[in-house]
C-alpha cells in the first residue's frame, strides 16, 4: 500500500509522461532496494520494441548495461521483453547472468552483477505503449510475495500513466492552440454555457481596447452593442435548448462594442464544442472597418466616375447643341442685315427708296443688332455664372423694381396689353440680376404671344419668400416640357422662335444663386404661367450660394 500510494504521489506530480516513467522507475528501485528500472517504447512504426532516454540506477556500476540496452531492440514475441508486449502478461527471471536464450543481454548483466528481472507492461485502450524493466543484484528480493505487489502495483501504474498522458496531450494540444491563437491577425474568443469569455487572444483584447487577460471571466455581452443584447439573449437560450442558432456554421457581418463604447464592423465566424456534458462556442472575429471603408470609397469612386461621365455626355450635348443653335441664330442676323445694308448701299450709290424706305431697313439693322446683342449678352451672363460670380445683396422693393422694368422693356413689349398685380415686398436681394430674371421672362412672353396678348406680371410674400409670376395667355407649356425648359439650349420641340434657349435657363440659374427656384405650372383659362420665389432675407449661407 506504501508502494502504490507512493507511486500515485509522484506520477501525478509528474509534469509529463517521462517525467511519470522516471518517477516510476526511482519509487519502485528505492522502494525494494532494486539496481537499475528501464523503460522500453515501441517505435512509430510498432515494429520493434527500444530503450527510451528514460532510466534510473542505484548507485554505480550500471553503465556498460545501460550502453547495451540502447544498443539493441526486440520484435513482437521475443525472448522476456518481446513477449510481454506481445500478450501485457508480466514476466520475470532470476538468472539473467546465465541464460542468453531467455535474456540476450545476460553477458551485460553478470558483468554488472544483475542477477533478476521483472517486466511490466504499461497498457492503454487494451493496448501496451511501454514495459517497465527492473533489475536487482540480489536473488532473494525475488520471492513471490514481492512479485505479487509488483504486479499488482503495475496494474494500477497503466491507468496512472494513461491519465498523465492524455493530461500531457490536453497539454500539447492546448499549447499548440496557443501557439497559433495567441498569433493570429484575427480575434477569437471562446465562451462557455453562461455566457462567459474563457478565453480570448492578444489580437482579441487589441480589438476591442482592453488589456490582456482583462475579458477572462466578463460576460460576452461587453463586445456586444447593447440594442443587441435582447436579440442575442434570445438566439443563444434558443441554441441551448434546441441546438440550432443562425450563426452556428457561418459567417456574417455584425457591429462589435470596444471597451470605449464606440462600434466597429466585424465579420463573425462561429463554431460550437463539447468535452463531456459541457458546452462551449469559439469565434473568429476579423475587424472588417478598413475594408468596409475601401469598399465605400470604391463605391463613392464610380459613383463619380458615373456622374463624371454623365456630365462630360451632357456637355458634349450642349456644345454640340449650342454649336447647332448659335449657328443657325449668328447666321441668321448677319445674313438679314447684309441683305439690308446691301440695299442701303445700292440706294447711296443711286436713290431709289423714300426716307419712310430708308427709315424702315434702318429700324430692321437696328432690331437684329439688337437681338445678337441679346443673344451674345446671355451666353456672357452664363458664362459669368459658371465662373462663380458673387451675389450684390440690397434691399429692393420688388414692387417697383418690376415697374421700372417694364418701363425699359416696354418696346419690346410691343403693343401687348400689361396687367399688374403687385403687392409691396421689399427683398434683399441683387436687384440687378432680378432685372435680368424679369427681362427674360417678358422676352420669352413675347416670343411666344401673337401681338395684343396679354401678359401679367404680380409678385406677392408667401412665407419667407417672394413670389414673382409672370403670365401670358399664348400657347401654353406642354406638361412634358414644364421642367425640361429651364435647360440650357433647350426650346419647346416644333418651335419656331428665333433663341438659343438660353433665357429660361439664366432664370432658373439666377433664382438658384439667391436661395429661390422657378418653375411653370398650369394657369386656369389657358396660357404660360412662370414663377419665380426669392426669400425676402437673402441667402444665408455664402457657401452653398456660391456653391449654386
Amino acid at each position: 500500500m506504501k508502494l502504490l500510494n507512493a507511486l500515485a504521489a509522484a506520477i501525478s506530480s509528474a509534469p509529463t509522461v517521462d517525467g511519470a516513467f522516471a518517477a516510476t522507475l526511482r519509487t519502485f528501485c528505492e522502494a525494494a532496494d532494486w539496481s537499475v528500472g528501464q523503460v522500453w517504447l515501441p517505435d512509430t512504426a510498432g515494429e520493434v520494441l527500444f530503450c527510451s532516454p528514460v532510466w534510473y540506477a542505484r548507485g554505480s556500476g550500471s553503465e556498460e548495461f545501460r550502453r547495451t540496452s540502447e544498443a539493441i531492440t526486440f520484435r513482437p514475441g521475443e525472448v522476456l521483453l518481446g513477449a510481454v508486449w506481445s500478450d501485457g502478461q508480466s514476466r520475470w527471471s532470476d538468472e539473467i547472468d546465465v541464460d542468453p536464450a531467455t535474456f540476450k543481454r545476460s553477458a551485460a548483466a553478470a558483468a554488472c552483477g544483475l542477477k533478476g528481472v521483472i517486466a511490466v507492461p504499461v497498457s492503454c485502450n487494451g493496448e501496451v505503449t511501454a514495459v517497465l524493466e527492473f533489475l536487482t543484484r540480489e536473488q532473494d528480493e525475488m520471492r513471490a510475495d514481492l512479485r505479487s505487489v509488483i504486479a499488482a502495483a503495475a496494474a494500477q501504474l497503466s491507468s496512472l500513466i494513461a491519465q498523465k498522458a492524455a493530461e500531457t496531450e490536453v497539454r500539447r494540444s492546448e499549447a499548440m492552440f496557443r501557439a497559433v491563437a495567441d498569433t493570429a491577425n484575427d480575434c477569437i474568443v471562446s465562451i462557455d454555457s453562461a455566457g462567459r469569455i474563457t478565453y480570448v487572444n492578444p489580437e482579441g483584447s487589441r480589438l476591442f481596447g482592453y488589456s490582456d487577460g482583462a475579458l477572462v471571466g466578463a460576460p460576452v455581452t461587453d463586445l456586444i452593442p447593447e440594442r443587441l443584447h435582447e436579440a442575442h439573449a434570445i438566439g443563444f437560450a434558443r441554441f441551448l435548448t434546441t441546438g440550432q442558432g443562425k450563426l452556428i456554421g457561418s459567417t456574417a457581418l455584425v457591429p462589435g462594442r470596444r471597451f470605449d463604447g464606440s462600434e466597429v464592423a466585424v465579420e463573425l465566424s462561429l463554431a460550437t464544442w463539447g468535452v463531456d456534458e459541457a458546452r462551449y462556442f469559439t469565434a473568429i472575429i476579423r475587424d472588417v472597418s478598413e475594408r468596409q471603408r475601401m469598399q465605400a470609397e470604391l463605391e463613392r469612386a464610380l459613383v463619380h466616375e458615373q456622374e463624371t461621365a454623365a456630365r462630360l455626355q451632357e456637355l458634349d450635348r450642349l456644345k454640340n447643341t449650342f454649336l447647332d443653335v448659335v449657328s443657325h441664330d449668328l447666321r441668321g442676323p448677319v445674313a438679314a442685315m447684309r441683305a439690308t445694308t446691301g440695299v442701303l448701299r445700292r440706294d447711296a450709290d443711286q436713290p431709289f427708296l423714300t426716307t419712310e424706305q430708308r427709315c424702315s431697313y434702318l429700324a430692321r439693322v437696328e432690331a437684329t443688332l439688337d437681338k445678337t446683342r441679346r443673344l451674345i449678352e446671355d451666353l456672357l451672363n452664363m458664362e459669368r455664372l459658371n465662373a462663380g460670380e458673387a451675389l450684390s445683396l440690397a434691399s429692393v422693393d420688388l414692387a417697383d423694381l418690376i415697374r421700372a422694368t417694364v418701363e425699359e422693356h416696354r418696346g419690346a413689349l410691343g403693343f401687348r396689353p400689361i396687367e399688374f398685380d403687385l403687392h409691396p415686398v421689399v427683398a434683399h436681394v441683387d436687384a440687378a440680376k432680378v432685372e435680368r430674371i424679369l427681362e427674360n421672362l417678358l422676352l420669352n412672353a413675347c416670343r411666344h404671344t401673337p401681338l395684343r396678348t396679354k401678359v401679367c406680371l404680380s409678385v406677392r410674400r408667401e412665407g419667407s419668400d417672394a413670389v414673382i409670376g409672370v403670365d401670358d395667355a399664348g400657347p401654353g407649356v406642354p406638361e412634358e416640357m414644364r421642367t425640361m425648359i429651364f435647360e440650357r439650349f433647350r426650346q419647346q420641340p416644333g418651335s419656331s422662335v428665333e433663341g438659343v434657349g438660353m433665357g429660361l435657363s439664366l432664370v432658373a440659374r439666377l433664382a438658384s444663386m439667391h436661395g429661390g427656384r422657378a418653375w411653370t405650372e398650369e394657369r386656369p383659362g389657358g396660357g404660360a404661367a412662370f414663377r419665380v420665389s426669392l426669400p425676402v432675407n437673402g441667402f444665408a449661407d455664402p457657401k452653398q450660394r456660391n456653391n449654386e
